[in-house]
């Protein structure tokens, strides 16, 4: 279980430090907007290949194959350690492409 944030005399939890605050919103700014973009790009790849005739199983796979080369490229150019991924977030991520895949290609723009 997670440690809990001390609470004050009232018995509600202490905020969090105001510069730790503003951390954390800069942080889930910048991470809305990069999901934000990423799924425009996709909707973009998933129309433009679907308007070419592209098959969803065939968008799909190439679209793994991308995410594939992004991964190895983030172990080899990231935090140097080769996996780039420590936690999951691209098998995360990666996964949520591939669903927005399947609603985009169905979309009748």
């Amino acid at each position: 279980m997670a440690p809990q944030m001390s609470k004050t005399d009232d018995g509600l939890p202490n905020p969090l430090p105001e510069e730790l605050d503003r951390a954390l919103r800069r942080a889930t700014d910048r991470t809305i907007s990069a999901l934000t973009a990423l799924r425009k790009a996709v909707l973009l790849h998933v129309s433009s290949e679907r308007n070419r005739g592209v098959a969803l199983s065939q968008i799909k796979l190439d679209l793994q194959e991308i995410i594939s080369r992004v991964k190895d490229g983030a172990g080899k150019n990231g935090n140097g350690d080769g996996d780039g991924d420590g936690d999951g977030e691209h098998e995360t991520v990666s996964a949520e492409m591939i669903k927005w895949t399947d609603g985009l290609y169905k979309r009748s723009d």
